[in-house]
């Protein structure tokens, strides 16, 4: 009955999204080139008052798709969303793990191109005057994982200055402590480096593994945080979602101000069967543009 409630609050949620972005009140400036790699494309939604602006804001949504899939325009419900709200958004492909690219293609050229991406915003933002001054980043599943660890791991080297970043169901800990012994093969694919029995004996492949995990980046000066975990996904495992709700606590205090975690008890990856959770999780959204963006 529980379920069924959720189902039809759900509905009823989407229905509102959808009404909601009828007669669309931004701009669409589709497939701008960052980088020389095929997929390097994003597309950017500008609210048609962010000229009247004196300065703006991005937030640079992240596709999932456990790196080896997906698309930019699974994200465009978000950046319409928040575009609507007066915020430029933006949507980005990036490079994709395959047996055909290993080693070559790695996370850390994923990271790469956060940055060449976040450089052509602040070009594309120069061009038509939009004075961007401030970015979130924020993913989905996969692209939750890059998100978190490029924002923890790699803020200084973005082109415009990082204000937050919001996350759902993102990959926070690749380590066994969280995926046993599937965190290896993981870090494989992700790294680009073939571990062996030899590097599991002597702790390189645990080093490899936290190298690619955003939770052991965070400390005292991470950025706000948002993030979110459903209480039944089969994909990312738990331990994903309490190594980030420890860790910001350990940091932060328990109900620190610097984080918000938001849990969908009902839901699996697709955090589709929590409505309310859903809604803290959009309002808890605005409320950190405001404070953070300014606006």
């Amino acid at each position: 009955m529980q379920t069924l409630l959720a189902f039809i609050l759900t509905i009823g949620l989407m229905f509102n999204t959808l009404f909601g972005l009828i007669g669309q009140k931004y701009d669409v400036y589709e497939n701008i080139r960052y980088g020389q790699a095929e997929r390097d494309l994003v597309t950017v939604y500008v609210p048609r008052n962010a000229e009247g602006r004196d300065y703006n804001a991005c937030i640079l949504f992240i596709h999932g798709g456990s790196l080896t899939g997906g698309e930019k325009e699974d994200m465009a419900v978000h950046c319409k969303k928040l575009a609507m709200k007066g915020y430029v958004t933006a949507t980005m492909s990036y490079s994709l793990l395959s047996n055909e690219t290993f080693g070559e293609v790695t996370v850390y050229t994923m990271l790469d191109e956060i940055t060449m991406c976040i450089g052509a915003i602040k070009e594309f933002s120069d061009e038509k005057d939009l004075n961007i001054t401030k970015l979130a980043t924020s993913g989905y599943s996969a692209g939750g994982h890059i998100s978190m660890l490029y924002s923890y791991s790699r803020p200084g080297e973005s082109p415009i200055e990082l204000a937050f970043t919001a996350n759902r169901v993102g990959p926070s800990d690749m380590t066994a402590a969280a995926w046993g012994e599937s965190a290896y093969s993981l870090t494989s694919r992700l790294s680009g480096v073939r571990i062996t029995p030899e590097m599991r004996e002597n702790g390189e492949a645990d080093r490899l593994s936290k190298e690619i995990s955003p939770v052991y980046y965070v400390n005292e000066t991470t950025m706000p945080s948002i993030f979110a975990y459903a209480g039944n996904d089969p994909i990312v495992t738990k331990g994903n979602r309490e190594a980030m709700e420890k860790v910001f606590g350990e940091v932060f205090g328990k109900n620190g101000n610097n984080y918000d975690y938001v849990f969908y008890p009902l839901s699996g990856h697709g955090l589709l069967l929590d409505p309310v959770s859903e809604e803290i999780y959009y309002n808890t959204l605005y409320s950190y543009c405001e404070t953070y963006f300014g606006y």
